[in-house]
């Protein structure tokens, strides 16, 4: 009883003097609060990196605070309130931090796979305009002409004097080559541009 009452009048007196911005006090104090504040630091974040942190910004803390402490009070207690203080306030840091990391990396994500989407969508575009070049000449002005012009058959027939029935038969003749190459030759990356478009949307 008598120990822990001399410890506790000594506690007074340094911190008395640390009040009054005593540097030995100061470093007297943290010699011997400093692996309590450690204990406690880890105890809470279950990390030594973290406790280490934390025991450096509360004893800043309480330095740039000294002339605030007060002395009627269980220092033990102040203490382990701050130390409290900066494990929340570090953790609510690190949650946030990881929130922000974890947007990052998605809107970086999408947007690598928005540019993976255009390439292969720049090469789908390739085999299709390889299948039009390979159409002969007449099924290919027709097929455009529907296509890129969007006329309609009746259209088309009278721009070349033709009936609208050829018209007709040369568009599924030549719908059904292209359909076919495409698929013959860019069925992967249809595949892929599909499972892509299917993932975006869910």
């Amino acid at each position: 009883m008598e120990i822990q009452r001399s410890e506790q009048l000594e506690d007074k007196e340094l911190l008395t003097k640390l009040k009054e911005g005593d540097e030995l006090a100061f470093v007297k104090i943290y010699n011997q609060y400093r692996n309590k504040v450690y204990s406690y630091a880890y105890q809470l974040s279950k990390s030594a990196d973290t406790a280490e942190e934390i025991v450096q910004e509360v004893f800043i803390r309480i330095w740039q605070k000294h002339e605030q402490i007060n002395t009627d009070f269980s220092f033990q207690g102040y203490i382990k309130k701050i130390t409290l203080n900066h494990v929340l306030n570090h953790l609510k840091k690190i949650a946030r931090e990881k929130a922000l990391q974890e947007e990052v990396f998605l809107r970086i994500a999408e947007n690598n796979s928005r540019a993976e989407d255009k390439l292969l969508e720049k090469e789908l575009r390739k085999i299709y305009e390889e299948a039009i070049a390979q159409l002969p000449a007449q099924k290919k002005l027709i097929y455009q002409m529907v296509r890129t012009e969007e006329l309609s058959h009746e259209e088309i027939a009278i721009k070349l004097s033709i009936s609208k029935n050829t018209v007709k038969n040369h568009m599924v003749e030549a719908s059904k080559f292209v359909r076919d190459y495409v698929r013959k030759n860019g069925g992967v990356i249809c595949f892929i541009l599909a499972s892509s478009n299917y993932f975006h949307s869910n």
